[in-house]
């Protein structure tokens, strides 16, 4: 009996190599080059400071049971995981692009403007339980693979006085793959905070916990040509932008749930450039939910913006929220700071009395251009200039139409409102929201 259980526990190990792989303790940079190398659980015992990039193609596990680092100076990527499950675990955080400097707390003080990469994921599995990557130039980049992490993913020149970010630095930015939130994360930046490009797919789930997605300099969100962001908020999620919140750049955003939108007083919750998805040839923006809500650092001229060189606009608003007047997007606010849809003459007032507001009708969008063509719920509400070129409505929905050029900007938006929309609008983003994102 004894032999079996010897030649089972032998062929075991020859069939899973990687599960007598002893932990490594390491405490420098030779140490975790040689540990990344031969695979399976790594632990910090200090912060480590490398010279030359991190590449992983192994399953491996990097955790510690104290706060430690990962540094490296000057503008390169930090780590690159090719393939392979890669686990880091909490406690662990990547600093690319470093300054030389630490704080009071003996850790990495701040970056280089515009200089480091902290992580960029080609391929395999990444999972970190609670990360934090900081780049003067990236905070993550994912070409491909799956991605599944909470934490902080920051960028840019961290200035404590008032706790924002600067000189520019996106803190993530998706090509490819996937991407699903874990718990609580926070997207912080100089410059935009999530990017979306080449046709990218994902989806965040902010169901359990509080989350943030902001820039301080540029977009909260930006969804370029083709590109899709699913998000789903049964809590608040907010989103913030110096520029605008959400920026829809022939990309989709299909917004579920409760959201904070802020910008500055000459940005805009929601901007659309381009009025279609260029790749898919599909609706640029569409709101299923019960409630949204936005904030601002001032009142602004208007919650949505619309690229008036865009030829086609389609809404579905099944509350009534829109309506047209004057070549211009009515939207019904109850006041400067909040909106409700507006039903019938009961119901509207009492959605703001609720929000302890009041009603003084509706707040105009910009003027729309005179070629634009506009649908609400499928009805066509205007006819455009006599000396506009012909719209073809076929075409613009047609997958097989040549693809929209990079100065023009068809399609259709469409705002399919499921359930009652509150939108409250330009309230201050205070600097203990911020705090707590710190």
């Amino acid at each position: 009996m004894k032999k079996i259980i010897i030649v089972g526990i032998f062929i075991l190990g020859m069939i899973l190599p990687n599960i007598n792989v002893k932990a490594v303790d390491v405490a420098n940079e030779e140490e975790l080059r040689t540990a990344i190398e031969q695979g399976g659980d790594i632990t910090l015992t200090k912060d480590i400071e490398v010279t030359q990039p991190l590449v992983i193609d192994k399953d491996v596990n990097i955790h510690s049971d104290n706060w430690r680092y990962i540094m490296m100076q000057g503008d390169n990527t930090l780590m690159t995981v090719n393939s392979g499950n890669v686990a880091i675990d909490e406690n662990i955080g990547l600093f690319a692009g470093w300054n030389g400097e630490y704080n009071e707390y003996d850790e990495p003080d701040n970056v280089v403007k515009g200089q480091g990469t902290a992580l960029v994921v080609n391929g395999g599995n990444v999972y970190g339980i609670w990360l934090v990557t900081c780049g003067g130039k990236v905070g993550m980049i994912i070409n491909g693979g799956n991605v599944r992490t909470s934490g902080y993913i920051k960028a840019g020149v961290y200035n404590e006085n008032n706790d924002t970010y600067s000189s520019g630095g996106n803190a993530l930015i998706i090509n490819g793959g996937s991407f699903v939130k874990g718990n609580e994360l926070h997207l912080l930046s100089g410059g935009t905070a999530l990017t979306l490009n080449k046709g990218s797919n994902i989806t965040l789930n902010c169901e359990d916990s509080y989350s943030i997605i902001g820039s301080f300099e540029e977009n909260g969100i930006e969804v370029n040509d083709g590109s899709v962001v699913n998000i789903n908020s049964s809590k608040r999620l907010f989103i913030f932008g110096s520029q605008n919140a959400i920026y829809l750049n022939g990309g989709t955003a299909n917004l579920n749930g409760k959201f904070g939108l802020s910008s500055s007083d000459t940005g805009h919750g929601i901007y659309i450039n381009k009025g279609i998805n260029t790749n898919t040839k599909g609706d640029v923006l569409n709101l299923k939910n019960n409630s949204i809500f936005m904030y601002g650092e001032s009142t602004s001229n208007f919650s949505i913006y619309v690229n008036p060189e865009i030829a086609v606009v389609k809404v579905i608003d099944e509350k009534n929220f829109f309506s047209f007047e004057d070549n211009k997007l009515k939207l019904d606010f109850c006041s400067n700071y909040s909106s409700a849809a507006n039903t019938d003459s009961e119901e509207g007032p009492k959605i703001c009395n609720n929000l302890s507001s009041y009603y003084d009708g509706p707040i105009e969008s910009n003027e729309l251009g005179k070629c634009m063509v506009v649908y609400i719920n499928g009805e066509k509400q205007n006819e455009v200039d006599a000396s506009c070129n012909p719209v073809s409505e076929e075409g613009n929905n047609n997958p097989q139409v040549v693809e929209v050029p990079a100065t023009s900007a068809y399609g259709s938006l469409i705002i399919a409102t499921l359930g009652i929309i509150c939108v409250i609008v330009s309230i201050i983003v205070t600097r203990k929201v911020i705090k707590k994102a710190n």
